[in-house]
């Protein structure tokens, strides 16, 4: 407080020392307190912005960015949901619920490393759950044994994630986790 106060004063004295050198000697006030009393208040807080019309989210929300809090929320879940496929943890679970597939890790571990930096968006985050006709068999293995672990990311350890991660906005990822957990299971392309 002590800083801010020295720098208020500071900026004080100098409009003084200007104001001075524009008066002229003969017009110049006598006394410190005719000085001061022609020294208009200064304003020490610069004016409030402009309400943004088109936001859908509160001020308080936007107060601390100047972007949307959800400009890369795909791409953090997505990141984070890949993460997820490729720990040890995940292991465990792709063979609870894979027992009769044969899958290879590390042949699936790299799969999801050429497919992690191509998160951009809704669309493309979407695209990595819909089976193709295109696809070969170890394709859709890959892509159900990804699926089954987004839900299972999202379900059980996004909350966590979200708390002790670096999000910024906290409370509106998880506003969006139902929403996300939706395009997940039911990707919108395939229907």
């Amino acid at each position: 407080m002590r800083f801010l106060k020295t720098k208020i004063q500071l900026a004080q004295e100098a409009r003084q020392r200007q104001q001075q050198n524009a008066i002229p000697d003969s017009q110049s006030p006598s006394s410190p307190s005719e000085q001061e009393a022609n020294i208009p208040p200064s304003p020490i807080l610069s004016p409030p912005r402009a309400k943004r019309a088109c936001s859908m989210y509160s001020e308080n929300i936007l107060a601390s960015t100047f972007t949307k809090p959800t400009k890369n929320m795909i791409i953090n879940y997505g990141k984070a949901i890949f993460s997820f496929a490729m720990s040890d943890l995940a292991n465990e679970y792709i063979e609870r619920y894979f027992r009769q597939e044969s899958i290879h890790l590390p042949s699936f571990h790299e799969y999801l490393l050429q497919l992690k930096p191509m998160i951009s968006g809704y669309k493309n985050f979407e695209g990595f759950f819909i089976i193709k006709e295109t696809d070969n068999s170890q394709v859709v293995l890959y892509k159900k044994v990804l699926k089954k672990l987004g839900e299972i990311f999202m379900k059980y350890f996004s909350v966590n994630w979200i708390f002790h991660g670096k999000v910024a906005h906290k409370l509106v990822y998880l506003r969006h986790r139902h929403a996300i957990l939706q395009r997940i299971m039911k990707p919108q392309n395939s229907a």
